[in-house]
């Protein structure tokens, strides 16, 4: 059985032979997962570029590098559940698929509130690094409304018909809903099947549909 090679994401630009390592991630590769140097790790820039190298002191010795290209362009708009810990379960889910781009949508009935940019970039950060993704996911720092979305669109409802077109963005209501007059008219939706299901398994169920 080959032994797992540990993934880390370190920002561009990158320059010279080594790449730093944050605090974290060399406490985690040499404490947690008790890595030694000259030990293999990959890498990657987020933007697309991974390499294969090897660990060196508090940095990663670069070695082959190529370029991953993006698996696709949707973008997921979504009510953000009020309940953190279900962010982040959404965020890293979306993250490990492969999805673009998360937009927070704004909508009458929404309860909660997006956890601020950083700590959601930090579960971007984790769940690339999990999955070991060549891409980190764009996360909007604010709410959006319809009027931003990039089309074709297409939204997650109840009685809603199927799937006829590859989407650009997908959208997934709140709990409650959205309100009667909400979706702007000529939208396409698309009912994800029976029973209602909670905002972070639609929005998880939408996008690994949507990526085959």
């Amino acid at each position: 059985m080959t032994k797992h090679v540990p993934h880390v994401v370190v920002g561009a630009p990158w320059e010279g032979r080594e790449l730093g390592l944050s605090i974290q991630q060399w406490r985690h590769l040499t404490k947690v997962l008790r890595l030694k140097r000259g030990k293999p790790v990959s890498y990657t820039d987020g933007l697309g570029t991974v390499g294969d190298g090897h660990l060196s002191d508090h940095a990663v010795e670069r070695g082959e590098e190529r370029t991953v290209t993006r698996p696709g362009e949707l973008t997921v708009a979504v009510a953000p559940p009020a309940n953190k810990d279900r962010q982040r379960f959404l965020v890293e889910k979306l993250a490990e698929l492969g999805v673009a781009r998360l937009l927070w949508l704004d909508t009458r009935h929404g309860s909660g509130r997006a956890a601020n940019s950083a700590k959601v970039f930090s579960w971007v950060l984790a769940a690339a690094e999990q999955s070991r993704g060549a891409w980190l996911m764009e996360t909007s720092p604010g709410l959006v409304g319809f009027g931003d979305l990039e089309e074709p669109v297409v939204v997650c409802q109840p009685d809603g018909g199927g799937l006829t077109t590859r989407p650009r963005t997908v959208v997934i209501g709140p709990e409650g809903g959205f309100a009667e007059d909400e979706i702007p008219p000529g939208l396409a939706t698309w009912d994800l099947g029976p029973g209602i299901l909670r905002v972070e398994t639609a929005a998880v169920v939408a996008a690994a549909r949507a990526l085959t």
